[in-house]
């Protein structure tokens, strides 16, 4: 995003400035809007007003990286020597304004947005001026697909769901000709094929037996994994995206049961699961063309299904988490959380996110996810849907 949207959306946020604080390179936003390879070794501070030319303090060691021709027609230097010194420019900075975004979050329940150190924010509230949240224009920044990673997506979203029926024809194929199969060679599998179409993933798929699935983060390894056989539920949770770079994860959880019928209890528990998702589906359907969306309601209603469903206690995590250009599928953007955090932050257009209720109870697991996508304020499905447990035997 440019500069001069960045204060645009300032401007509608009804503020008269966003604070950036940083130190050696750990705000994301602050070296992204500054370029790349800039070696800062002390605290800086950027002041971007919702008009006029944003404004940089920085210590005069810093200021040899911050001479080239992009600083210079973007931001006026402002250099200082002593802490004391530092703390009066930002003073006289601030002076003529009155409302300051700042990276911070309610209770610090954000923490890929609550950057800015308590003192940094206790001193600018200590001026006299009224802080608030930097949240909604921080996603703007890292989370909103372009066009052609909103196609990457769809990609690794189609392949992804070969692959799928691939492992499950795997397991199928392993059952019929030798008895059994294991959760370790089908999460081989997936990741050799997954290498095989030029994607690439942080870990492993899981692949788990009922029980096994009653841990959302179970994952088979050499020293913990389980026989797969007749009789079993199987779930696979299974994320890449392809290797060129800016891609965006594909990330989609489905089940099977090892047997001709699937039984009563397991469908039963999946109908309620897959309820829950497709009820976050209609709702955003519903909401998006017409109102700005706050994460945080997504959850609410499918907690309430599977919650009035009698499961609420077995629901253990966030409905859905932000997908975006990030080493993992988890990305920095608004995640469907009123759960681990109240993610308050506006699901914006052009962001994405996993939609994925799962019921965890000590008898074995159940979950479906899918991706979706917003684009012109309407909902996409793009990571496919699963109706009911696939019956893997069944002629």
């Amino acid at each position: 995003m440019e500069l001069r949207q960045i204060q645009k959306e300032i401007a509608k946020c009804g503020a008269d400035g966003w604070l950036l604080v940083d130190y050696e390179n750990h705000n994301p936003a602050l070296v992204s809007l500054l370029g790349e390879g800039k070696m800062l070794t002390r605290k800086i501070l950027l002041f971007i007003p919702k008009e006029g030319l944003p404004t940089l303090i920085a210590h005069v060691i810093d200021t040899v990286f911050l001479r080239d021709e992009y600083i210079q027609k973007n931001f006026h230097l402002s250099p200082y020597k002593t802490w004391q010194q530092m703390l009066k420019e930002e003073a006289e900075l601030l002076k003529p304004y009155g409302k300051i975004l700042m990276d911070i979050s309610e209770n610090g329940l954000l923490p890929r947005v609550s950057l800015a150190d308590s003192g940094s924010v206790d001193y600018v509230r200590s001026l006299g001026l009224e802080v608030f949240s930097s949240a909604d224009i921080l996603q703007s920044l890292s989370a909103v697909l372009t066009k052609e990673q909103a196609l990457s997506q769809d990609d690794a979203c189609r392949k992804a769901l070969k692959i799928k029926d691939e492992a499950f024809a795997f397991l199928k194929k392993e059952i019929l000709e030798k008895g059994e199969s294991d959760e370790l060679d089908v999460q081989r599998f997936i990741g050799k094929r997954f290498e095989e179409e030029g994607m690439v993933y942080d870990e492993l798929p899981i692949v788990a037996i009922g029980p096994n699935a009653s841990d959302p983060h179970y994952g088979p390894s050499e020293a913990k994994h389980s026989k797969i056989k007749e009789g079993d539920l199987v779930l696979i949770d299974m994320w890449a995206k392809n290797k060129e770079p800016k891609s965006v994860y594909a990330d989609i959880t489905w089940m099977a049961y090892v047997g001709k019928e699937v039984p009563e209890v397991y469908a039963k528990r999946f109908s309620i699961v897959k309820a829950a998702r497709d009820g976050v589906i209609a709702f955003l359907k519903e909401e998006l063309p017409k109102r700005k969306v706050q994460a945080y309601e997504a959850d609410d209603v499918a907690r309430k299904i599977i919650s009035d469903a009698g499961y609420g206690e077995y629901f253990l995590h966030r409905v859905g988490h932000n997908i975006a250009d990030d080493d993992s599928p988890h990305g920095p953007g608004a995640n469907l959380d009123n759960y681990e955090s109240h993610d308050f932050r506006e699901l914006l257009e052009g962001t994405s996110f996993s939609d994925e209720p799962g019921i965890y109870a000590p008898d074995f697991g159940v979950r479906s996810e899918t991706d979706l996508r917003i684009e012109n304020r309407r909902l996409l499905v793009v990571g496919g849907l699963q109706d009911e447990i696939i019956p893997l035997l069944k002629d």
